[in-house]
């Protein structure tokens, strides 16, 4: 028998299938094999939506790996490599059995684990059984979406809970998938990117952004636990508007109200967005979106839809889409693989840097054998810094009328988040 066979007599074994060898160093690499691709291999990335997990399974590739995804007439949710370990028939028509899923080529029942509890006519069934596995991959269920850890047993991370995702008069709705026709690294660079909000997200005609975006921030950018965060500080009236926003590694990011404006007077915002990018391959990736909604929030399901989806996606005329450009139309238009040897940063772009510089360091770390960073094995939730804070423009230390005072004012509130995250304000009520 085939020794990588024999091998994959183990419980959720997807991660010691048979790989090939991978390339060099590479930060946008997802491969299996690849740098790039066993940092990612690290972490939790959801691959389903529960409501998409009905009567038939659900084909996805994640992390250029082929996988199905169903969930059983018991509830149990399973993420199997695509082709039956018997004689490779795509388990995208398998039926949903009870418990597992059965191929309908020869009718093996295969667990979530991906133990064979079924092989009908096998004469040598309970012999196979116990040597024979179909790859699988462990699944969490959460806030109505399953995600899937895809990297070795032995270095398994708990599910990031971050503070976020537990707070008073706020719910978790799941929302959508929005797939990017280029490289994750890209979706993630953009979120670190402050300065293209008073940019692309001030172009006139778009209906979503409130028109205070357009007022160019001063910035500060600092490190936190578990990734990087920024502070936009923006006067507007009579009132200092701080912004900040999540990056956290290697693939979430966080952000609170796309409409805010900074007119009224506010400690702590509610939550708005979390969004994962789950890597498909090399190069294409998804963003699957969970919305944060404030029982007191005015916004209605439809307005809400179109704010978190209009420019994330080529679904608009491209005559519509080079007369009003959004997210998807900048990062895609890079390449499906940026080329960043022809870039040529400045000062906006430190958090670009600064989150690539801890997607290498995350890299190396693996490399060793340790957690990169993001991997978070303490005790209670994980603290987020994306916020709103208004106040009046006399509370601020210095001329806030100064571009180098709001900068330096920036910078002191983001020590003030860091020592004391925002959302603890949130909590106290």
């Amino acid at each position: 028998m085939d020794v990588a066979l024999k091998e994959s007599g183990q419980r959720y074994s997807g991660y010691a299938a048979p790989r090939h060898e991978g390339a060099g160093f590479d930060l946008a690499s997802v491969g299996r094999g690849t740098p790039g691709g066993e940092y990612l291999r690290r972490f939790w990335h959801p691959v389903a939506f529960l409501d998409e997990l009905k009567d038939v399974p659900l084909r996805a590739r994640i992390l250029g790996e082929d996988l199905v995804v169903f969930r059983d007439g018991g509830g149990d949710v399973g993420v199997l490599h695509l082709n039956c370990c018997h004689r490779g028939t795509s388990l995208e028509f398998g039926l949903i059995a009870d418990k597992g899923i059965r191929c309908c080529y020869h009718g093996r029942v295969f667990d979530t684990d991906g133990s064979i509890l079924e092989m009908p006519g096998e004469l040598n069934a309970d012999r196979l059984r116990q040597i024979m596995r179909q790859p699988a991959y462990p699944v969490h269920l959460f806030a109505g979406m399953a995600f899937t850890y895809m990297g070795p047993p032995d270095k398994q991370p708990p599910f990031p809970m971050l503070d976020r995702f537990d707070l008073p008069g706020v719910k978790l709705v799941p929302s959508m998938r929005q797939p990017f026709a280029c490289n994750w690294v890209q979706i993630k660079d953009n979120a670190a990117d402050p300065a293209h909000t008073a940019v692309l997200h001030a172009i006139k005609g778009a209906d979503q952004f409130s028109d205070e975006f357009g007022h160019f921030p001063e910035l500060a950018f600092a490190e936190t636990p578990v990734g990087m965060s920024y502070w936009g500080v923006r006067l507007v009236g009579d009132n200092i508007w701080i912004r900040s926003n999540d990056v956290m590694m290697p693939t979430i990011h966080c952000i609170p109200s796309i409409i805010e404006d900074g007119r009224r007077h506010k400690r702590c915002s509610a939550p708005w967005l979390t969004i994962w990018t789950t890597p498909v391959d090399d190069e294409s990736s998804i963003n699957f979106l969970l919305s944060h909604i404030a029982d007191d929030d005015p916004t209605s399901p439809e307005r809400r839809h179109h704010l978190e989806s209009f420019g994330q996606s080529a679904d608009r005329s491209y005559a519509e889409r080079q007369r009003l450009p959004g997210d998807y139309d900048a990062m895609v238009s890079q390449g499906a693989i940026a080329d960043r040897r022809r870039e040529n940063l400045g000062t906006l772009d430190q958090g670009v840097t600064l989150f690539r510089r801890q997607l290498r360091r995350g890299i190396e770390a693996v490399q060793r054998g340790e957690d990169p960073q993001g991997v978070f094995r303490g005790s209670g939730p994980i603290p987020t810094y994306g916020n709103d804070r208004v106040i009046a423009a006399n509370e601020m230390t210095g001329d806030p009328n100064d571009p180098a005072a709001r900068r330096a004012f920036a910078r002191a509130v983001a020590q003030d988040y860091l020592a004391h995250p925002p959302l603890q304000d949130w909590k106290r009520g």
